[in-house]
């Protein structure tokens, strides 16, 4: 009983082993198109670029890992050039992929937010996992909107505008009252003497 758990063990950490590199086999993920920094809603495609032989025969599995987060599976891609279906039984929508030469391609049709991430292929040859090295990508940061923070400035725009305006309205009540006392005021006359309606002179120039 005890040998039968060893050879388990020992199979089973055989079939868990996983190595990037075998015999001389390099594999890496390279970006052909998309541009950097990217742009939301258009195509990116990725290429799993691989060196030596053996690999290329066994088909790829692509993932994707968000920060913090475990890796997430995208598709399969046989070495027949066959799209795997996945768990509905349809290839992946928004995703296409295919084999060219000895290499494999990966087609974002429109990038997304959460299209963002590593992306890593994934070999299963000779019963051993083979990993890429990963690809970091990612949308460039928003810019900062510029213009008033209505939520931030509206304690300050609303106690200025009410001062504006009572100093507005102190201003047309003191024109107001200025130009009523204008009106009120006194203009005196010369006394009229004699019959042509003219000033007499004082007495003390006859």
């Amino acid at each position: 009983m005890a040998r039968f758990v060893s050879l388990l063990f020992f199979l089973s950490l055989n079939l868990c082993c996983c190595r990037s590199q075998d015999q001389g086999s390099k594999m890496s993920v390279k970006l052909r198109s998309g541009g950097s920094p990217l742009t939301l809603g258009a195509p990116v495609e990725l290429e799993c670029v691989i060196s030596g032989s053996g690999l290329s025969d066994s088909g790829v599995s692509w993932m994707r890992q968000h920060r913090q987060s475990a890796p997430q599976f995208i598709l399969f891609v046989t070495s027949l050039n066959r799209v795997a279906p996945t768990d509905n039984g349809k290839p992946p929508a928004r995703f296409d992929a295919k084999k060219e030469n000895k290499n494999y391609r990966l087609t974002v049709k429109s990038f997304q937010e959460q299209d963002q991430g590593n992306y890593y292929c994934i070999i299963n040859h000779n019963q051993r996992l083979h990993f890429s090295s990963g690809i970091s990508l990612h949308l460039p940061a928003k810019a900062p909107k510029k213009g008033l923070d209505l939520s931030c400035d509206f304690y300050i725009w609303v106690p200025l505008t009410s001062a504006c305006l009572l100093l507005l309205i102190a201003l047309l009540v003191t024109i107001t009252v200025c130009q009523k006392t204008r009106r009120r005021r006194c203009k005196c006359k010369r006394p009229m003497n004699g019959s042509n309606g003219k000033p007499s002179m004082p007495n003390r120039y006859v």
